[in-house]
C-alpha cells in the first residue's frame, strides 16, 4: 500500500457504534423490539426479540445483560418461577413490561374420602397414589399388595372402579381449591399405604379413610419492569460496544 493510501485510510472517520441509533433504525422500520425472560428453580434466561423472533448479537447481548440486572434474579436459584416481556418505546427510550412471579408453596387439605373394599377379598395393603397438575385430570393408581398369595381379576376390577371414583373426588377437590393466602393450585403428588388391619369393618366391607392431601401451590405476584436507557446506561453500553470493536 502506498503512503498516500495509508494516509487516506488513517484519515477515515471511525464510526462509533450507538445502541440508541441501532434501536432507532429498527423502530423506524416498524419493528417491535422486546426483551423477554423466563426461569426459576436454578435456571433462567432473558432474550431479545425483533417482531417475535429471537435475535442475538452484540447489541442485544448488552441489553439483555442490563435486563438481568433490572430483574435481579441472579442465578435464578429458588423455589419460584418468573416470566414476562418488556416492549421498547422509542419516545421514552425504555423497555417496559410486566414480570409474572410465582413462589412455590405447600398446603395440606382436610378431606374425608372413604374407600370401601369387600371384606372377602384377600390383601395386606391397599396402595393409593395421585398425580396431578393444575391443568390436567388427576392420574389415580390403586393397587392391592399381597405378601403371600396371588391376585385375581376381582382385584383388578375393584382397583379400576376405585380409580374412577377417586378421580372424581380429587378432580372436585383440586378444581374447587381455595387457599387462605390467595395461592393457586399447582399440583399434587401424594400417596397412601393403607393396611388391612387399620380398616374399619362395615358389614361386608372394609372402610379406609383418606383424611389429608398434600398439594403444591403457587403464590402469584405481578410487578412492573422498566429498563430505562438513561445517559449512564447508554454510555455504559456504547463503551462496551466500541471497546469490544477496538479490541478486535
Amino acid at each position: 500500500m502506498s503512503l498516500s493510501k495509508k494516509a487516506a485510510k488513517a484519515k477515515e472517520p471511525v464510526i462509533k457504534k450507538s445502541i440508541l441509533n441501532w434501536l432507532s433504525q429498527l423502530d423506524e422500520n416498524g419493528n417491535e423490539l422486546s426483551i423477554g425472560w423466563e426461569g426459576g428453580g436454578d435456571s433462567g434466561w432473558a432474550y431479545f426479540e425483533i417482531d417475535g423472533h429471537r435475535e442475538d448479537n452484540e447489541y442485544t447481548e448488552a441489553l439483555v445483560d442490563h435486563m438481568h440486572d433490572e430483574l435481579n434474579y441472579g442465578s435464578w436459584a429458588g423455589e419460584f418461577s418468573a416470566n414476562g416481556k418488556a416492549i421498547y418505546d422509542a419516545k421514552t427510550r425504555t423497555f417496559e413490561g410486566t414480570d409474572y412471579y410465582g413462589e412455590d408453596r405447600n398446603d395440606v387439605l382436610d378431606v374425608d374420602f372413604k374407600i370401601k373394599v369387600p371384606k372377602k377379598l384377600w390383601f395386606d395393603i391397599l396402595h393409593v397414589e395421585v398425580e396431578s397438575s393444575y391443568d390436567e385430570t388427576p392420574n389415580i393408581s390403586v393397587q392391592f399388595i399381597v405378601k403371600n398369595g396371588f391376585l385375581v381379576q376381582e382385584h383388578s376390577d375393584i382397583c379400576h372402579n376405585l380409580e374412577e371414583v377417586l378421580k372424581d373426588d380429587f378432580s372436585s377437590l383440586f378444581d374447587n381449591y381455595e387457599s387462605t393466602d390467595n395461592s393457586e393450585f399447582r399440583g399434587c403428588n401424594d400417596s397412601w399405604i393403607l393396611e388391612r388391619k387399620d380398616a374399619i369393618e362395615d358389614e361386608d366391607d372394609l372402610v379406609f379413610t383418606i383424611s389429608e392431601v398434600h398439594v403444591q401451590t403457587i403464590d402469584n405476584e405481578e410487578r412492573t419492569i422498566v429498563l430505562e436507557l438513561d445517559e449512564d446506561r447508554v454510555e455504559n453500553i456504547d463503551n462496551r460496544l466500541n471497546n469490544t470493536e477496538d479490541a478486535n
